[in-house]
């Protein structure tokens, strides 16, 4: 009786890890972070996207791609943003995420914000633009898997559109347009079409 148990429970939880686990797509080239994260204008209109907190709006600002090396992945549950972006990753690109910033700078997530450190003599402006706190917003229910798997030291790209979400009752985020700004509203809010970590992608 007891290696009967012993089997269903382990099918139980073969099958949830199974549900849980994110499938892969396919395989992706090898992601080459010393590249610019690309932005274009888009004509992908406003639309809405159902949480638990109610129906949200995203109105597209741009086409968005971006190559990099997650510095932070911060998972939320309980925040006021949880309900549409389960996952804040800080993403470093171009020259951060080899040496010799990679052993200097440190870098540090708390609500929903990002800060980094480094010693003298670092180039604070190259870290600052070359680095950035992203809030993702998964399109389906198999990439939400994927991004709330991803860990510090994941190569990965993203691909999606930068958005405002928006809501009857007045609520309101919006996504950075630059990768230069800095303090509140200088994140990019990402609805994550496309995710590729190490050379697999998710959709």
């Amino acid at each position: 009786m007891k290696k009967t148990w012993l089997a269903v429970l382990a099918v139980v939880l073969a099958g949830f890890w199974l549900f849980n686990r994110p499938m892969s797509a396919g395989a992706g080239d090898p992601i080459d972070w010393s590249r610019e994260p690309v932005q274009k204008d888009t004509d992908r209109s406003s639309f809405e996207v159902s949480t638990r907190k109610g129906s949200v709006t995203l109105h597209p600002v741009a086409a968005f791609e971006v190559w990099g090396v997650v510095a932070g992945a911060e998972r939320y549950r309980f925040d006021d943003e949880a309900f549409l972006s389960p996952v804040d990753f800080v993403m470093t690109w171009g020259k951060l995420p080899d040496e010799p910033y990679k052993s200097k700078v440190g870098y540090n997530q708390m609500t929903r914000y990002y800060f980094w450190r480094a010693p003298a003599g670092v180039d604070g402006d190259y870290i600052q633009s070359h680095s950035s706190n992203m809030h993702m917003i998964p399109a389906t229910a198999n990439l939400k898997r994927a991004l709330t798997a991803v860990d510090s030291g994941d190569s990965v790209r993203i691909k999606g559109l930068l958005v405002n979400a928006a809501r009857a009752d007045g609520y309101t985020w919006n996504s950075s347009r630059s990768r230069g700004d800095s303090g509140p509203g200088a994140c990019e809010l990402i609805w994550v079409e496309e995710l590729q970590v190490g050379r697999k992608v998710y959709r």
